[in-house]
């Protein structure tokens, strides 16, 4: 699979073919700037590596941030000593530096600089607080201050595989390499190689990879600059749309044969439905006609309709003036029910009223008080009596062994006898019920007799 190489230098080309074979590798790059543009890392990062990167200035730190959340990124510079250092930003480039000569020096170039403290760690402290343990490549890009970089790592615990250097001044071809070397070769680092602007160095007990280190980068290494493959993929893109466009041209130039096929039919149709336009308004024209006298023969039954509703209204006028009389006379008959009615409770309260009536109100008192003590004193023997009278059924029952009694008993006390239903109704009062005579209801107009009579009783005693 070709490599996209977003390095400036090929340095990722060069890496990549000593550490190919790590899967997913750990890398630490010191000074690490865009996340993108010229960086070292980028290719690593999507091959699923993981790593440490370190910026000092705002701005870029917040890029790698965005772009490589899964690593771990630090807004600090690195230094021989933990504590602060004047940082000189030239803002919009990858030249920031701690050296205040090559701040001035920039200044004078037409560069904006900034100047502000940032804070300062060793990579050993780096390493102990990140639980670093394994590092397959260490890059060093820090505009001037590589030594005091390389000089805050002891190289005991962490040796990093591979360590990459820029060797020379800040945007120039002055090397400077002599400056920090011995700090890797005295630790046990052999240089691998040099492209002009970075030196490469393998630890000694990784020497299995120094033949890798032996050419430049070349055809073999199967690679593409990433803004070359941007350049093809345009390009590509470009080839797509084109073709796209000529087989839409394509089946313009069908389209518009189709067009003028169809626009020559619908001429032909447009004639077609021009004839049949005329003859529809010749034919709407008679329809008018005809309309026209239907409505003439309309407008004749109208007025013939409204002849026999006059008419008509003449004649229901009549009738419910008829019915108005009719219920003037039901008036006038109400009203003489009414007298009756009035008359009739004058003779009631007069007969309420009368000395007969008055004279005889102590003996209907009397009357009904004899009949409640004589219902009160029946209430209290009938027990007595209904418990003689069952005591007595079993002599009732000898007597009616003799011959000739028991068919006068049972003419006398027989069911169907009024004397025998109330004999029976009294023995044996829980199955036996009771048989009123005569009807059980008044006629309707004794009940509006009584009615009537309470009315006057009740209006009289008030």
């Amino acid at each position: 699979m070709t490599f996209v190489s977003y390095a400036q230098n090929f340095e990722d080309i060069m890496l990549h073919r000593a550490l190919k074979h790590v899967r997913h590798g750990f890398y630490v790059d010191v000074g690490a700037q865009h996340p993108i543009k010229d960086s070292v890392t980028k290719a690593f990062s999507l091959a699923g590596w993981r790593g440490i990167n370190i910026e000092p200035v705002k701005h870029w730190f917040e890029m790698l941030e965005a772009d490589r959340p899964h690593d771990i990124n630090l807004n600090v510079a690195v230094a021989e000593q933990e504590g602060f250092l004047e940082l000189f930003e030239v803002e919009g480039t990858g030249l920031s530096t701690s050296d205040a000569g090559f701040a001035e020096r920039h200044r004078a170039a037409g560069h904006r600089v900034s100047e502000y403290r940032v804070p300062t760690v060793t990579l050993d402290s780096i390493f102990s607080e990140q639980d670093v343990r394994e590092v397959h490549f260490l890059k060093v890009d820090c505009e001037g201050a590589e030594r005091t970089a390389l000089a805050s790592c002891s190289f005991l615990d962490v040796r990093p595989w591979v360590i990459t250097v820029e060797a020379t001044e800040p945007n120039s071809q002055v090397d400077v390499h002599e400056q920090w070397e011995s700090l890797l070769v005295d630790r046990g680092y052999v240089l691998a190689y040099r492209d002009g602007l970075n030196r490469y160095y393998v630890a000694q007990e990784r020497a299995e990879l120094l033949p890798s280190f032996d050419l430049p980068p070349n055809v073999f290494d199967d690679f593409v600059r990433v803004d070359d493959k941007k350049a093809h993929d345009e390009v590509n893109e470009v080839h797509v749309r084109l073709r796209a466009s000529i087989a839409e041209a394509a089946e313009a130039r069908h389209a518009v044969v189709g067009l003028s096929e169809h626009l020559r039919s619908l001429d032909a149709l447009h004639a077609t439905q021009l004839q049949e336009r005329d003859l529809a308004c010749q034919q709407a024209v008679s329809e008018c006609e005809e309309a026209r006298a239907q409505l003439a023969e309309t407008r004749a039954t109208l007025a013939s309709v409204e002849a026999q509703l006059h008419h008509v209204r003449a004649h229901t006028r009549s009738e419910v003036e008829e019915a108005t009389r009719g219920y003037l006379d039901l008036q006038r008959e109400a009203q003489l029910l009414r007298t009756a009615v009035a008359h009739r409770d004058a003779m009631i309260g007069a007969f309420v009223s009368s000395t007969s009536w008055r004279i005889t109100a102590p003996l209907r008192g009397a009357s009904s008080a004899g009949r409640a003590a004589i219902r009160r004193g029946w209430r209290m023997i009938r027990p007595l009596v209904a418990r003689f009278a069952r005591a007595a059924r079993p002599s009732m029952r000898i007597a009616m062994a003799i011959p000739g009694v028991r068919p006068a008993a049972r003419a006398l006390l027989g069911p169907d006898t009024r004397l025998g239903r109330r004999a029976r109704a009294f023995l044996f009062q829980s199955h036996v019920s009771v048989a009123v005579d005569g009807p059980v209801a008044m006629s309707d107009e004794a009940a509006v007799a009584e009615a009537l009579l309470h009315a006057a009783i009740a209006k009289r005693k008030k």
